[in-house]
């Protein structure tokens, strides 16, 4: 829990620049329509975050119409980039939400070449009107609102690095039932009719916290009197819970479980899957999945993908496994989520 609570805290952090960012905006849209000076905190951030001078001017702690202009030009202009790098993106990649992914993850290196091109912008403003009487400056508002969207950017692209983004959860469908690992009641399973060995609704479940792939008790699944595989059964917030009020974090089911052609990983039929699929085909396209960000690692008899690799501290990470004997056999098939509110 430290941890998510560690990672919301860069989110706060962003979101807080984010809104002061656009207070100051506002600030100075409304000073300049009203032909009124902004506060004087803001000429002293724009003065603190404005980059080394190339105008040798004194007169920089003016709010005028000038000074708008210059804001809503890198604004807009870090709109168009925005959009430029999405378009080049989704052309090379295909896909919306991997552009979009990928463009969050950029977004820091879209702000600085923003930068650049404002200041090359800029220059040539100030070289066509040096032989002009009027005076030129660097505005210390637009300065407090460039500066703001630049720290922002990087805070972003700090969050982005540490968390990821949230991944589509993997589903098991039990004959006719789903089972969302991660996410699905044990008492949604007890309402379809399953039953979990040597424990009821009520029976308490304690999260040993000692483990980062099982949490919780582990239970087998029966329906009918018929084994569906095991499972663990985990308090979603606490250290202990009843067990109607846990979640399911992990489904495995073995070779010799006679319900295996009863069982889909998203909508896959698990007993229609040889090892050559997994040794010849992208685990991706075995399970019909196509995640933004995953790793694939393969051996001679096991062969798992992890969705959402950058950890789980705020959005949970999903691994399937299939695992195979040393005769090419399946051994057994299994889903986790991870999350660090569990461990």
């Amino acid at each position: 829990m430290g941890f998510t609570l560690a990672v919301l805290s860069f989110y706060l952090v962003f979101l807080l620049l984010l809104l002061f960012t656009f207070y100051i905006y506002i600030k100075l849209v409304i000073a300049v329509k009203a032909g009124k000076e902004v506060p004087e905190w803001i000429y002293k951030l724009g003065q603190t975050l404005k980059p080394r001078r190339y105008i040798k001017n004194d007169d920089d702690d003016i709010t005028d119409p000038g000074s708008l202009k210059e804001a809503n030009l890198f604004i807009l202009s870090l709109v168009f980039v925005n959009l430029l790098v999405f378009i080049l993106l989704y052309y090379k990649k295909g896909r919306l939400d991997m552009a979009l992914y990928t463009l969050l993850n950029y977004q820091f290196g879209v702000v600085v070449i923003n930068l650049f091109i404002n200041r090359i912008i800029k220059l040539i403003y100030v070289f066509s009107m040096y032989k002009s009487n009027k005076p030129i400056y660097s505005y210390s508002p637009t300065s407090a609102v460039i500066g703001c969207v630049f720290f922002s950017s990087f805070v972003l692209t700090l969050c982005i690095s540490l968390t990821g983004l949230p991944a589509k959860p993997v589903t098991v469908q039990l004959d006719n039932t789903k089972l969302v690992v991660g996410q699905t009641r044990a008492s949604d399973l007890l309402a379809s009719g399953f039953i979990f060995k040597d424990k009821g609704p009520d029976s308490e479940i304690v999260n040993q916290r000692n483990d980062h792939f099982y949490y919780g008790q582990r239970a087998e699944l029966i329906r009918d009197k018929k084994s569906y595989g095991y499972v663990y059964i985990t308090p979603k917030w606490s250290d202990s819970d009843k067990l109607k009020n846990c979640i399911i974090t992990y489904y495995r089911i073995e070779a010799n479980n006679d319900q295996v052609s009863k069982i889909k990983f998203n909508n896959t039929n698990l007993s229609r899957l040889t090892i050559k699929d997994f040794q010849t085909r992208k685990l991706t396209d075995v399970f019909s999945l196509s995640p933004i960000d995953y790793e694939e690692v393969k051996t001679d008899t096991s062969y798992i993908l992890t969705i959402q690799t950058y950890g789980y501290s705020l959005w949970k990470s999903y691994r399937i496994n299939a695992n195979y004997n040393s005769n090419n056999t399946l051994n057994f098939f299994s889903v986790g989520a991870q999350h660090t509110i569990w461990e």
